[in-house]
């Protein structure tokens, strides 16, 4: 008696031989660079900043709170934005006010200070704000990640 069907004339299957297949070569290891660094930058460039654009820079710390109402009426105002500057600073100095020409603003507001200093020192008051301004314009120069 048959359990199942299947071929009655069954042969046995010819073994094959087992295929020897070349070594795959190992793969190179891979090299894993650390990713670029952001490059750190000043978040503005206040040494080489136009009058115009050091107001608006200016009014932009002022508005994010890190210069106060006082320090901000120092630094936020460069007399080179005054429609008069021609005919008052200009007409002493023999230069043309040019507020969006680039130059060092930053050395501008620390000879101003530097002057309030040595002529105002009996207005303590008005120094620290001036000279806390310029602590504030100075950290805006220090290198910064993105």
């Amino acid at each position: 008696m048959r359990l199942f069907r299947g071929p009655t004339n069954s042969r046995p299957q010819p073994i094959e031989p087992p295929v020897e297949r070349p070594a795959r070569p190992e793969p190179p290891a891979i090299i894993l660079l650390p990713p670029p660094r952001a490059e750190a930058r000043p978040r503005f460039d206040l040494r080489n900043v136009s009058p115009r654009r050091f107001a608006e820079i200016a009014h932009e710390l002022y508005v994010e709170g890190s210069l106060r109402w006082e320090e901000y009426q120092w630094v936020g105002f460069p007399s080179q934005l005054s429609p008069d500057y021609d005919s008052t600073i200009g007409a002493l100095t023999g230069e043309p006010a040019e507020p969006d020409r680039p130059r060092d603003m930053l050395a501008e507001m620390e000879s101003r200070i530097a002057f309030l200093m040595r002529f105002r020192r009996d207005d303590s008051d008005r120094t620290w704000r001036a000279e806390r301004a310029l602590d504030v314009l100075r950290r805006q120069m220090e290198p910064r990640c993105a």
